[in-house]
């Protein structure tokens, strides 16, 4: 009698895993892998999270931790149909989840990935977890998911954009319903990535989707902030660029304006308060950047807000009370230590209008000479509790010639303060465009204006994220 052939073993469907080691065998398609890092560990590397689809177009991620990265990180290539055997099923974290499916598929020393070069089953290319605007103002702010978005470039804005090395920030304004503009904050790797192919001439048209953002809304207005795991997707083919380019009911223009800060900043010229708040009320394109000098006399040292906060030692950002402490939001680091520097909010006026200029601790230290620290000392010693300082209060009834910088931030529409990042007391007005050295605070003020966004709210906040997805490793302060 003729032995039976063997019984082919048909691989496990995603929808079917169950909790535990498997002894099962899965196929899919390697969609996309990025390195994993612990916020709370400076940027320590924990690991490669891995997507995978599979043939019944459900979606499950991966994870490989540090220890055996190395030995699997060789073999896996994007886009790949893969057979992975010998694994462990758990529950995914409840926070930051980049799939709608409740487990993840974590490698085990005995657990083996294999290309499927013969034989390999028909699996889609790509699929996606879009949402839509209401979706994702739901989603703002509570860290739940990291959606995919797609949507039509509108602008771009960033330094050096032609520079494919260039990690610093780049804003893009994203179309992503008719009439629905929300705005791309690309951070580190995304923003070099993104400069690459905006600028490789590859680019074929201004639709994309985005993968791997975190929702944050400032000001009223929605930010998709991107993360480490974030791709960027131009194919036509692909089934959801094709869908949103119908539901725009005309024409998807591929020309979008390209603003260089670093070359488009408004060169410093003298202007009027009034001058300033035009320029902010009438502007139709909410991310300019410009700098401007201004002459106006302090009315008073604004004291509601204090003159003074606590910053973190490691990010620059005001410190949060925590019961009887002070914690780091974003370093979320329990040894964080703080510093005492200055936030002052001047009251001023040119004869003709008024507004409020926020001072920080660069401009402040060269005005008054005299750190925060010591100042809160000599408060507490001399028994003048919270009342304001008197070198302070002296500020009041002089006139001085403020440089301003006006970035994004002051476009929100709760946010109508203007960052000093220099300030003078004995330039003639003849002299405003050419004795720019004379500013106290040097050439551009970034260090304030950065300090500025950490205090007042970001407006980029640049991906918190967790478990496997790390935050970005911020190592300088916001310019917002």
């Amino acid at each position: 009698m003729a032995s039976s052939a063997p019984a082919v073993v048909a691989p496990t469907s995603f929808d079917d895993l169950r909790l535990g080691r498997s002894a099962q065998f899965v196929v899919a398609r390697l969609l996309r892998f990025w390195d994993s890092r612990n916020i709370k560990k400076q940027g320590e590397f924990m690991g490669i999270t891995l997507l995978f689809l599979d043939q019944q177009n459900s979606v499950i991620h991966g994870f490989i931790p540090a220890a055996r990265s190395g030995h699997y990180r060789p073999g896996l290539r994007s886009g790949s149909i893969v057979k992975i055997s010998r694994f462990e099923v758990a529950r995914c974290t409840n926070m930051y989840k980049i799939t709608d499916n409740p487990f993840v598929i974590r490698f085990l020393p005995q657990t083996t990935i294999d290309e499927v070069l013969v034989n390999a089953p028909i699996i889609n290319l790509q699929k996606f977890m879009l949402r839509k605007f209401e979706h994702l103002q739901a989603l703002a702010n509570t860290n739940l998911e990291l959606p995919d978005v797609v949507g039509m470039i509108r602008s771009v804005q960033g330094s050096d954009l032609k520079d494919a090395a260039v990690m610093t920030r780049v804003v893009v304004r994203f179309v992503i319903e008719p009439n629905v503009v929300v705005y791309l904050s690309l951070w580190d790797e995304a923003a070099a990535t993104f400069r690459g192919l905006i600028s490789s001439g590859e680019r074929a048209q201004s639709v994309m989707v985005v993968t791997t953002v975190n929702p944050k809304i400032f000001g009223g207005n929605l930010y998709l902030n991107s993360t480490p795991a974030t791709k960027f997707y131009f194919d036509v083919n692909i089934p959801a660029i094709t869908q949103f380019t119908a539901s725009l009911g005309g024409p998807v223009g591929e020309a979008f304006p390209c603003i260089d800060t670093k070359e488009s900043i408004k060169k410093k010229e003298h202007v009027s308060i009034r001058d300033l708040n035009k320029f902010i009320s009438n502007s139709d394109e909410q991310t300019q950047e410009a700098e401007f000098i201004c002459k106006a006399r302090v009315l008073e040292v604004l004291q509601q807000n204090g003159w003074s906060f606590v910053s973190c030692t490691g990010c620059s950002r005001k410190l949060d009370q925590s019961g009887n402490s002070l914690r780091c939001n974003r370093c979320v680091n329990a040894n964080v230590t703080g510093v005492i520097k200055y936030r002052v909010e001047l009251s001023v006026d040119d004869g003709n209008d008024n507004a409020t200029f926020v001072v920080f601790d660069r401009e402040m230290l060269s005005l008054i000479k005299k750190d925060a620290a010591t100042l809160t000392v000599e408060q507490m010693n001399g028994g003048g509790g919270e009342q304001l300082p008197q070198c302070l209060g002296e500020l009041g009834g002089k006139e001085f010639v403020f440089q301003i910088r006006v970035t994004p931030f002051n476009f929100t529409p709760n946010h109508r303060t203007f960052t000093v990042c220099g300030i003078s007391d004995h330039i003639e007005p003849e002299t405003f465009n050419t004795k720019e050295a004379s500013i106290v605070g040097g050439e551009s003020g970034e260090t304030s204006a950065s300090a500025g966004a950490s205090v007042e709210g970001e407006a980029y906040d640049p991906n918190p994220t967790g478990g496997q997805v790390k935050d970005g490793n911020r190592k300088r302060p916001r310019d917002g």
